[in-house]
């Protein structure tokens, strides 16, 4: 007699996928295999509240991790929300570089450091990436 599993739900799929993750950033794509859109949206959204993630901006979500000192979440990502939002321009797959000014302090032409993350994107770009305080700023590239 062969004892059945249980189907894992999808909720459970999902987050043991972003778990298990080396990204960490995620889009509804990301689980197309495990579902359908609406339901891994709904999942994601669950996942939101629970604070197992944060959505960033539509269709984009980060992983979170408990910082050991202030019990607090912040975001996993390696290089903080900078780094979530360049992992989220190589996913979407958009062309994108520093801005004059990042070129402008990198090459000691400046010492003003830019407050918020820019970023020059070539094309059509014009989703909004935020976490707690912090926007990211997009502009043109030209050339």
């Amino acid at each position: 007699m062969t004892i059945a599993k249980k189907p894992k739900t999808l909720k459970a799929r999902v987050s043991t996928r972003i778990q298990r993750s080396r990204a960490d950033v995620f889009v509804p794509r990301d689980f197309d295999d495990l579902g359908d859109y609406d339901q891994v949206k709904r999942v994601l959204r669950n996942l939101v509240d629970e604070k197992a993630v944060t959505r960033l901006g539509y269709g984009v979500y980060a992983k979170l991790r408990t910082n050991p000192l202030t019990g607090q979440s912040a975001l996993a990502a390696r290089g903080g929300f900078d780094g979530a939002v360049r992992q989220t321009l190589m996913k979407l797959r958009v062309p994108w570089g520093e801005t004059q000014v990042v070129r402008d302090y990198n090459a000691g032409r400046t010492t003003q450091i830019q407050a918020n993350a820019a970023y020059a994107v070539r094309g059509r770009f014009a989703r909004k990436l935020k976490y707690k305080n912090l926007e990211a700023q997009f502009e043109r590239a030209h050339g």
